[in-house]
């Protein structure tokens, strides 16, 4: 009995595997109004595993990004990794590069899941 790819392919669950985005900044409110808006960004994106599959294949790939971009962090979490990449003098250009990178690895996951 031949396994039709179709079939597979319907299989893979999209939601496994669920990537969110969020801003973290060391400044406090007196910085913002008498320094301005220079102060450290953080652009924070959350990848979360639904199961222990893809828990796996995320810690995997937090290593390999880790390792391959060296502007950023990668901290494994009970629910997946975190990446985070110091944005403060980044246009906003790169940061859509960034994030849509980080969609594009998101979609590489469930690939492999």
């Amino acid at each position: 009995m031949a396994i039709d790819p179709q079939e597979i392919k319907e299989k893979k669950d999209p939601e496994s595997i669920i990537l969110s985005f969020h801003m973290e900044s060391s400044a406090t409110l007196w910085n913002r109004i008498f320094e301005g808006f220079s102060s450290e960004m953080v652009l924070v994106s959350r990848f979360e595993g639904k199961n222990r599959k893809a828990l796996d294949i995320l810690y995997r790939f937090g290593s390999i990004v880790a390792e391959k971009y060296g502007k950023c962090a990668v901290e494994p979490r009970v629910y997946g990794i975190v990446i985070k990449k110091d944005v403060s003098d980044e246009p906003e250009e790169t940061i859509n590069e960034w994030m849509d990178l980080m969609r594009r690895l998101r979609h590489e996951i469930i690939e492999v899941l």
